[in-house]
């Protein structure tokens, strides 16, 4: 059954256009060149679904020496909008029977101390564990890139959380490099290879992948970043090679397939349950909860919506998503500057688009100050 509502879904993708998909996407283009003016330049890609008419705009380049175009074809780095497919990686194996989500982490990795071993996978899932960021502990020893297996290694010293395990919401990188281990442990494969085998490959997702030393996507979108005026290469930093909390890379086209995908499976109430029910949830304020890496919020008609963004080296993206209507917003851009925190809520005024609980701020801001602790 999931396998013909996916080709339903991608025909609409591929196929479908009308009179107002055109004009929306007339829109986003004007909305993508008034902000981004340098052809010449890195830029960005808008993706819009809405009610089974796709629009998109583009504008730049991916690569500012091969001068190969942005589109919704080209392969962006996810950063943190990553954590969904890590969470989702966590989920099958739960729902197959083959970890439970109760359990201590010193079950995969004993070797951490006790007061930080009892943390459980669903604490770590949800941004409850208080387990220390490791961005904050790498110190001016590491001149090449860190590996999940190395956030490991930086963690095992430390004795003691932020807070009281599972007492309050602290975002954390280290939280789903561990994940991506347990998936590693638990699937006797590593993550790259789990990704591709048991989600992009099943899922028709041709063009995305985590990037690893096996695996580079080609062409790719490279990272820059603006500096006196002029765009400096910035693809990679150290901790640009963890995989778990940041490392997949995909299209605009590929990932309207994956929502269409995650849309179909919550149509099932047992699954819906599962992945944004109480068990698993957990409050970030009054208004907004997290749950297998997703932002889960109300929009003004009190509908639920998911949101996420991601922040790296020469990167910044974000994603609007409503579940029960398979509608949503995404863009990506390979420019790690915060245009893109004004360009995506004028979209968001364009589709009538609003988040409660942001107290009034740009949805990129309020998240950056989610991920930095600093709400």
């Amino acid at each position: 059954m999931y396998k013909l509502s996916l080709i339903l879904f991608t025909c609409f993708l591929f196929c479908f256009s009308s009179t107002k998909g055109q004009d929306l996407s007339s829109t986003l283009q004007g909305i993508l060149e008034k902000n981004y003016p340098e052809k010449n330049g890195p830029g960005a890609v808008i993706y819009v679904l809405d009610e089974e008419k796709v629009s998109a705009a583009s504008t730049g380049l991916a690569s500012l020496k091969s001068k190969e175009n942005i589109d919704i074809h080209m392969p962006f780095r996810m950063a943190s909008v990553s954590k969904q497919f890590t969470a989702y990686a966590i989920y099958q194996l739960a729902n197959n029977h083959k970890l439970n989500l109760n359990q201590r982490i010193d079950y995969y990795f004993p070797t951490l101390n006790k007061s930080v071993g009892a943390i459980t996978i669903k604490q770590l899932l949800n941004h409850s564990s208080g387990i220390a960021d490791y961005e904050g502990l790498m110190g001016d020893k590491w001149t090449v890139q860190l590996t999940d297996a190395d956030v490991l290694k930086i963690i095992e010293p430390v004795t003691e959380t932020y807070f009281p395990i599972g007492s309050k919401f602290r975002y954390s990188n280290t939280a789903y490099c561990l994940i991506a281990l347990i998936v590693e442990q638990v699937s006797k494969q590593s993550y790259p290879s789990y990704m591709q085998k048991h989600v992009f490959e099943p899922l028709g997702m041709k063009n995305s992948l985590i990037m690893s030393k096996e695996r580079v996507p080609n062409p790719r979108a490279f990272g820059y970043h603006p500096e006196m005026g002029k765009f400096k290469f910035a693809d990679q930093s150290l901790t640009s090679g963890t995989m778990g909390d940041g490392g997949v890379y995909t299209t605009a086209s590929d990932y309207a397939i994956w929502l269409g995908y995650l849309s179909n499976m919550l149509s099932d109430p047992k699954a819906k349950e599962f992945y944004f029910g109480n068990t698993y949830r957990f409050p970030v304020n009054q208004n907004i909860d997290y749950s297998f890496g997703w932002f889960i919020g109300k929009d003004k008609a009190g509908e639920d919506i998911l949101f996420h963004s991601g922040e790296s080296t020469g990167f910044h993206n974000i994603v609007v998503f409503y579940p029960s209507k398979g509608k949503s917003v995404s863009m990506f851009s390979n420019r790690d500057d915060l245009l893109i925190a004004g360009v995506f809520d004028e979209v968001m005024d364009v589709l009538d688009i609003e988040i409660e609980g942001l107290e009034k701020e740009k949805l990129f801001h309020w998240l950056g100050k989610v991920y930095a602790n600093t709400l």
